[in-house]
């Protein structure tokens, strides 16, 4: 009977699909379900209450198809009816009220004219504008891409601008002041790897707003060192710093002199705030100047400050030629640095101290602010030329400058008292690490007693350890000496 009830619900599931397939276009379905059974009055009925059916609804009854171990199989067999049925999906059968709303024409806006009727239940024909896409209305969706873009598009340009800028003043430096290096050095823009001069010599370009020239052969100097500092101009954002913290481009000259041609001479000529900075960082002025003169003593203002250390060795080379040029050009003075015993900067804390006295060397360093500020044009880097022609006037006056016997017998005292300074450090230095050697020895045999696991060896040592306390304790400075006998 089991087997039966299952066929017959099959039976019902199949013929309900099948009227709901033939009723998809709108088809009135009657609400009896059971009315495809009502014809069953030609079937014949045995006595036991079963009807035998005719057709194709034989093969559901057979006892062979209908097993309880096939029930996953059956609906496998099933789910490939359905598929089958034209391959069309399930119509579910909806009321004719739930169509009303495409009777309203205010809802299909894009429809031209009146449509036709169609029939009662059917799906609308729609047809889909194809609208641009209006891109007006979205930038603001790019915004963060346009600003990077923008900021791209300026710090390039800004690099193109500043790097010919700074290549166009120092080609302007370079050929105003050649026939005035020509008659002074004999190899101008040597850089070493060539055997002769070439007739166009360039500036070596250490960077975008970097520029060297090295010049040689030249009477009482070993050589001088030319530094064009521009203002890094291709940097957008050293541009816009330098807007918050104005600043100049700078000309640094840097004259080695020979050993035997400088006298003993230290000093510094700046404006205040800078001269107490670099007192305290440079070797040699904070060593050696302890003499101090007003900047208006050599016709500057009053922000200038001149320390050295003799007031000889600052009269003697700051006369009254250099003073009357520096006042002159006071906007482009921003400092001058004379020292037979340069070795640059103190090592700072952190670093460790020398030992010994630094290699030192006699050097003239000159450095000039370029007039215009940020804004300097060919014409202000060729108003420098004064201060070239000082640079050289600077040369001669050192190589001629002598001290006094007494102010030779002093800075003499001076650079002997700075070297004693150093040997004594270097003698403090090596008795620390010798103590430290000892006290690690000290340890090292304290250890090695503490480990002795030998009770008898372990006291030899304590008491050997003992007698040398000892014998130094009481004769501390007694030494011994060993004699060889032959």
């Amino acid at each position: 009977m089991a087997v039966i009830q299952k066929g017959f619900l099959i039976l019902i599931v199949l013929s309900f699909t099948a009227v709901c397939i033939a009723n998809r276009h709108g088809a009135e379905v009657d609400d009896n379900e059971f009315a495809e059974f009502e014809d069953l009055g030609d079937e014949d009925e045995f006595e036991d209450g079963t009807v035998e059916l005719e057709g194709e609804e034989d093969h559901f009854f057979d006892d062979d198809e209908f097993v309880d171990d096939g029930e996953e199989e059956e609906d496998e067999e099933l789910e490939d009816e359905f598929e089958e049925e034209d391959g069309e999906e399930d119509v579910a059968i909806e009321d004719e009220d739930e169509f009303e709303h495409f009777k309203d024409n205010e809802e299909f806006e894009n429809f031209e004219g009146e449509k036709p009727s169609r029939a009662k239940g059917a799906v609308p024909d729609l047809e889909i504008a194809n609208v641009p896409v209006n891109f007006s209305n979205n930038w603001n969706s790019y915004y963060l891409e346009i600003m990077m873009l923008a900021g791209i598009a300026a710090y390039i340009l800004n690099y193109v601008s500043g790097k010919s800028k700074n290549q166009k003043l120092a080609t302007a430096w370079y050929n105003c002041h050649r026939e005035l290096l020509e008659a002074n050095f004999a190899l101008v823009g040597d850089d070493g790897t060539q055997v002769e001069t070439p007739d166009t010599v360039k500036l070596l370009k250490e960077s975008e707003n970097l520029y060297c020239l090295w010049c040689s052969g030249r009477a009482f100097c070993e050589g001088m060192l030319v530094e064009l500092k521009f203002l890094k101009r291709q940097d957008l954002v050293s541009v816009l710093a330098k807007v918050m913290k104005p600043g100049s481009d700078q000309l640094k000259i840097t004259v080695t002199m020979n050993k035997e041609d400088m006298e003993s001479v230290v000093l510094f000529l700046g404006k205040k705030r800078n001269t107490a900075r670099m007192q305290k960082d440079m070797y040699d002025l904070s060593l050696y100047c302890n003499e101090k003169r007003s900047g208006e003593k050599f016709g500057l203002s009053d922000s200038y400050l001149a320390i050295g250390e003799t007031g000889e060795a600052i009269q003697g080379v700051l006369d009254s030629k250099v003073s009357n040029c520096l006042s002159e050009n006071e906007s482009m003075l921003d400092y001058l640095h004379f020292s037979d015993q340069y070795c640059g900067l103190k090592p700072t804390a952190d670093e460790e101290q020398p030992t010994e006295l630094p290699t030192t060397k006699k050097v003239l360093i000159f450095v000039f602010n370029v007039p215009g500020g940020g804004g300097a044009t060919v014409k202000d880097v060729e108003a420098m030329y004064p201060m070239m022609q000082l640079v050289m006037y600077c040369i001669d006056k050192v190589k001629r400058f002598r001290l006094s016997k007494d102010g030779k017998h002093r800075a003499d005292q001076a650079r002997k008292k700075v070297s004693e300074s150093f040997q004594k450090m270097a003698h403090a230095q090596r008795q620390e690490a010798a103590q430290l050697r000892k006290e690690e020895k000290r340890k090292a045999e304290k250890e090695k007693l503490m480990n002795e696991e030998d009770p008898e060896k372990a006291r030899k040592l304590e008491d050997k350890q003992y007698k040398k306390d000892m014998r130094k304790r009481l004769n501390p400075s007694m030494k011994q000496v060993k004699v060889r006998v032959s």
